[in-house]
């Protein structure tokens, strides 16, 4: 049953608007001033809301924008006694879905609240297909970034970092706050690490006609581009240090030149940066500014490697595989016990994107049935068991003495231990030990 809430402070009139709704089924609440209404809206989220714009305490119009704030789903009906073309035009642009004049018909009113009450539950019918293109999962640290893109699309200009290792998911999470933002602006991701340094003051702020040998026309750039969006900068770390002062006076005050021009031009967008680099490694480099990394990282946000999220790995799994094959026109395929078990061990360094990679080939060019862990591609060993599973990694002083007694020969340290050498990178990732000055890479 829809809620519906009326705002009126004429006790009759709100009294037969209750009564004509109550009797059409929907949920009823009253309110007779504009804080009342504030209140019960932001505590019950109501499909609609019925206002007039004579209210005692507020502007109707001053509070309509007021409303859409704590509740941004509610379509409002406004509801006068003036018939102003400029004050019904005024109501639109704040945000009202429509504008009746007393005394309105009782038919078209009710015609008017069932077709903005299913626009409402079309529209949440939407957000739960677009909340379902993203995995969250019950990690907590998946969980707080979730929870906090929610917030930050309240606040659409402000800066975000996002770090987390590579293929984790960094510009998902990126696409999902910009489609939470529910702004008007394009979404335009640049990887700074695969733009040429010569290249990428164009890329990112354009160029005049002449600008460079090449340049024969004028080019608009990514900040250009995602006017009203979201600017993704993948990668930021790589940026060098010339163009990093430009981004920082970008991000202060939105303002920057073409590459060839002498002309000030703005844009306001959303930065959200990326780095597979650690907070403390990009604040402590030489080659990433200081006050560029603090504006940046207005709000952080860790996205966790996949071997953290033991109890999603699962759940992800059995996502990904529904999602790539309806992509691939397929019908999903289950893993097998064997299987599972083999996806719960692989220690996957490559994180989200290569369990995705893995599950496509599987589809594409496994067997009909089940999958197995061959479709996977996992190492496995004669009793098939997937390789080092039962397997007691070496603690991290036994670990170093090996690595320097083999010469920091992982492959020798692997054979020491009969397990596989991208094992033994891993721990050694993980335990953040590193090879001594001088020692050749192997």
């Amino acid at each position: 049953m829809a809620l519906c809430v009326v705002v009126e402070d004429q006790d009759l009139q709100r009294r037969t608007l209750a009564v004509t709704l109550q009797a059409a089924r929907y949920q009823v609440l009253e309110a007779r001033t504009g804080s009342a209404a504030l209140d019960v809206i932001a505590m019950h989220l109501p499909e609609a809301v019925l206002l007039d714009l004579g209210l005692p305490d507020v502007d109707g119009l001053d509070l309509v924008p007021r409303i859409l704030q704590v509740s941004p789903m509610s379509r409002i009906v406004v509801l006068t006694g003036r018939n102003s073309v400029a004050e019904s035009v005024s109501a639109l642009r704040a945000g009202a879905r429509h504008y009746l004049v007393k005394p309105y018909d009782r038919e078209e009113l009710l015609v008017v609240l069932e077709r903005e009450i299913a626009a409402v539950n079309l529209e949440v019918v939407h957000d739960r297909e677009r909340r379902a293109n993203v995995f969250w999962g019950a990690d907590p640290a998946m969980s707080s970034i979730d929870s906090r893109l929610d917030r930050l699309a309240e606040s659409p200009w402000t800066p975000v970092l996002v770090h987390g290792e590579t293929g984790t998911g960094k510009e998902v999470v990126a696409r999902e706050l910009h489609r939470r933002s529910q702004v008007g602006g394009a979404f335009v991701a640049i990887n700074c690490a695969a733009v040429p340094a010569g290249l990428m003051e164009s890329e990112l702020f354009g160029h005049e006609r002449g600008a460079f040998t090449g340049a024969g026309v004028r080019r608009r750039g990514a900040v250009e581009l995602a006017e009203g969006g979201t600017l993704f900068l993948d990668e930021v770390g790589e940026m060098e240090l010339r163009l990093q002062a430009k981004l920082l006076r970008f991000l202060q005050d939105g303002s920057f030149r073409r590459l060839g021009s002498e002309n000030e031009m703005s844009s306001r967008t959303r930065v959200v940066a990326a780095t597979n680099r650690s907070l403390g490694e990009l604040e402590a480099s030489e080659r990433f500014r200081p006050d560029l990394f603090y504006r940046l990282a207005v709000v952080p946000l860790a996205v966790p490697p996949l071997r953290d999220r033991a109890g999603d790995l699962l759940p992800l799994t059995r996502f990904l595989l529904e999602r790539i094959a309806s992509d691939l026109g397929r019908p999903p395929r289950p893993l097998s016990p064997r299987a599972e078990k083999a996806v719960c061990r692989h220690p996957w360094p490559g994180n989200v994107r290569e369990l995705g990679n893995r599950l496509e080939r599987a589809l594409v060019l496994g067997t009909e049935g089940i999958i197995e862990p061959e479709d996977l591609d996992l190492p496995r060993d004669e009793a098939g068991a997937a390789v080092g599973a039962s397997v007691i990694l070496p603690d991290p002083a036994r670990l170093r003495r090996l690595l320097e007694e083999e010469g920091w020969n992982l492959a020798a340290v692997a054979r020491r231990l009969g397990i596989p050498r991208h094992r033994v990178k891993y721990r050694v990732a993980r335990l953040g030990l590193r090879r001594p000055t001088g020692v050749e890479k192997n």
